[in-house]
């Protein structure tokens, strides 16, 4: 949709001669919507022929409809102060004239009256006026936003419109809504199934299908709004294809539901792309929740996202000019909004460096209240577009750089700040300080005003900036001890889970050996016939064969005692207090482990460490002895504190935690080695956490938010960090 032009005053010179002039007449095609816009009666006005729309107060539009071709100019001005008389108070006769003569002049170049041979030269000679030749930089950014007029599909809509007018019945608005609720409900109940369909959403081919999928989508949002249009009354005659950043998107020209006299009609055709896409997300969801694994169903987790996440964050804001900004202009009853609330930041900052109040031509214009939210809502627009626009140009040096074309984003980034924040500022004080140039004096205000900003300026920048560093983490424990057999046996009972604390000396698991079992048997059976010996030996006077019979006492005493001390160690212990850590200890069960063979791990609970990876923009900022507070999602209620252990970093990671990876619900980006092993694809240091786990209610394994409290600097050097941290080191060498 584009936004309508205002027609504003433009006062001329015009001799008295000039009343017996007769202005040519206002074209009769034109169509005319009169509507209500911040309590003020407005005229749309739609050109047929160059299918462009102004809007004109009704004070303007009273004086432009005696445009007949028959009255004169003083006829005109008689005519319109008896129908207003109070333009006779604010004007004398000579300054109406002046105006009824300057405003001919506007209807004339905005085509609005009859043709006539000069009033054609005059457009001809005010268009290669306003025409500028493109700059190679201008050309750069119309490439960036680029749209080609394709067809004219207002016959095509009439057809479909005819076939899906039950659509807008309140029959097909309460479906969509059964189905719009539906699909959330399904989505609340679906959602633990969120997070591991997200691990391949990342990927190339998803990303290359993802775009492809929005294509195709935003074709079906275009037709929602013109068939939306149609359906009201309107015309759609163009639609075509739209480049945003090199993408291509097809657009349609629904500017002609301004024309509409009902605001509810003009909000619902601006609403009417989000509104099918979140019904396409909807249906999509349902189908997720019930399908099978595989490509079908990543395609549907991929057209969830596009139509509803995106369509939120992007179409239904307000910040963008897209579908929510005209939705929010015709609920305030603003038109123009952004360029009005632009016009309020200009007017602030006029009046604040070079004082005066508002000129009565834009007074006209501005919203009369809540000026300040104009203002809050046009800087917070600007800096909003200004950040998406770098983040594009991020992704753009990321994925070039591998082709040596990651200078491509860097201009992009380059030019954003260009266009967006140092061009308006400077074009705006260039064109201030040229119009007061002529007032003695009037340069001081302004020099004050700077100033001022200076040292308030340089104060900030000087004030103590922490550096807080937020990463994912994950649990592990201090030191871990394994249990292992020491004897051969088969494995009959295991008394432990993952999970389960237990105490130094309990029993971990019985093994079954039945040699180990039988050499105890037997070992006391030789005892109990060694001791029946030395009992037979006592009676006798043979001192030779009594110490004879004790000496093999002892010998097979020995012997069970080895055989027992061996037995034993078939029943596993717990050498320490601490949890198990080993998963899917049931699978040993019924198995055979040699000695050395492992069993199990056994930590103790305090205290924990506390693993968090650090790419080195971040671990440049931390040190031994900081603070860190932990928030996991098991104790969301809870916050825990630690600090960085003296021995600060650990080494360049060669492989990450699973937990952690971006596939699998962290944020670090890896890929598999040759070997398997999950392999960061930037240079990850650890920083260890010694933290307190007195209640023993955190475990190992268990993953969370860090916020490390690193060092403090001041502002001007944080921001220096940040823009030595953009600008490529190609550039800084």
């Amino acid at each position: 949709m584009t936004a309508a032009l205002s027609i504003t005053e433009v006062v001329g010179e015009a001799p008295s001669s000039t009343d017996d002039i007769v202005p040519s007449a206002l074209r009769s095609d034109l169509a005319i919507s009169h509507q209500l816009f911040e309590g003020r009666a407005f005229a749309i006005i739609k050109d047929p022929l160059s299918l462009k729309y102004f809007r004109l107060p009704a004070e303007d539009y009273a004086l432009a409809a005696l445009f007949d071709g028959r009255r004169s100019v003083r006829q005109i001005r008689e005519t319109f102060s008896r129908s207003h008389p109070h333009t006779g108070l604010a004007q004398n006769e000579d300054a109406l004239t002046q105006r009824i003569v300057a405003f001919a002049t506007e209807l004339l170049t905005a085509g609005f009256l009859e043709a006539t041979a000069a009033g054609a030269r005059r457009q001809l000679e005010l268009k290669r006026l306003r025409h500028k030749p493109l700059t190679p930089w201008g050309l750069f950014m119309k490439a960036l936003f680029l749209k080609i007029p394709l067809w004219d599909p207002d016959v095509l809509l009439i057809r479909m419109e005819r076939h899906m007018r039950w659509i807008w019945s309140w029959g097909g608005f309460a479906l969509s809504m059964i189905i719009l609720l539906a699909g959330i409900a399904v989505f609340a109940v679906n959602f633990p199934r969120i997070a591991p369909s997200l691990n391949d959403f990342l990927s190339l081919p998803n990303l290359a299908l993802v775009w492809v999928l929005t294509i195709l989508v935003k074709v079906i949002h275009e037709f929602g709004h013109g068939l939306t249009c149609k359906h009201y009354g309107g015309e759609v005659h163009e639609m075509g294809a739209m480049l945003l950043v090199f993408s291509p998107f097809l657009y349609a020209d629904v500017t002609d539901s301004y024309l509409f006299p009902k605001r509810r009609h003009r909000i619902l055709v601006a609403a009417a792309g989000i509104y099918i896409e979140l019904i396409i997300a909807a249906i999509a969801t349902l189908l997720w929740a019930v399908s099978q694994p595989g490509p079908t169903q990543q395609l549907l987790f991929n057209l969830m996202l596009i139509t509803s996440v995106w369509t939120i964050l992007f179409n239904a804001n307000p910040l963008m000019k897209f579908d929510g900004y005209y939705m929010l202009t015709d609920i305030l009853g603003v038109p123009n909004l952004r360029a009005k609330a632009q016009m309020c930041v200009s007017d602030l900052f006029r009046r604040v460096f070079f004082g005066g109040g508002t000129p009565p031509a834009v007074e006209r214009l501005l919203p009369r209240k809540n000026r300040g939210w104009f203002v809050l809502y046009s800087i917070t627009a600007q800096l909003y577009l200004l950040q998406i626009t770098l983040g594009i140009a991020m992704i753009f040096h990321f994925l070039l750089e591998p082709y040596g074309l990651s200078w491509l984003g860097d201009a992009i980034g380059a030019g954003a700040v260009v266009s967006m924040l140092i061009v308006p500022v400077s074009s705006f004080f260039k064109k201030q300080f040229a119009q007061s140039a002529s007032t003695p004096g009037a340069w001081r205000r302004p020099l004050r005003a700077f100033g001022l900003l200076a040292v308030i300026i340089a104060g900030l920048l000087f004030c103590p900036w922490q550096i807080k560093v937020e990463r994912p983490a994950v649990l592990r424990p201090v030191r871990a001890e394994w249990i292992r057999a020491e004897v051969p046996g088969r494995m009959v009972e295991i008394k432990v889970v993952a999970g389960q604390t237990v105490a130094a000396g309990d029993v971990v698991a019985v093994l079954s050996n039945v040699q180990l079992t039988s050499e105890v048997e037997k070992s006391r059976l030789l005892v109990e016939r060694a001791r029946r010996q030395l009992d037979m030996t006592l009676g006798a006077d043979a001192p030779a064969y009594y110490q004879q019979a004790k000496a093999a006492l002892a010998e097979q005493e020995v012997a069970l005692a080895e055989s027992e001390r061996l037995a034993a160690k078939l029943t596993l212990r717990a050498t320490e207090t601490g949890i198990v850590l080993t998963p899917d200890l049931e699978r040993l069960m019924a198995g055979s482990m040699r000695p050395g063979d492992a069993l199990c791990e056994i930590a103790p609970l305090q205290p924990l460490q506390l693993f968090i990876p650090l790419n080195e923009r971040h671990a440049r900022h931390i040190r031994a002895g900081q603070k860190v507070e932990l928030r996991v999602p098991a104790r969301s209620t809870r916050t825990y504190e630690g600090q960085v252990t003296e021995d600060l970093k650990t080494a360049p990671a060669t492989e990450l935690p699973p937990n952690l990876i971006a596939t699998l619900g962290g944020d670090v980006a890896a890929q598999p080695d040759a070997d398997g092993n999950l392999m960061p694809l930037e240079v990850t240091y650890g920083v260890l956490v010694s933290l307190p786990n007195a209640d023993a209610s955190l475990r190992p394994g268990m993953t969370g938010t860090a916020r490390i409290h690193g060092d403090t600097l001041r502002i001007w050097q944080v921001l220096w960090l940040e823009v030595l941290d953009f600008v490529s080191l190609d550039y800084r060498l």
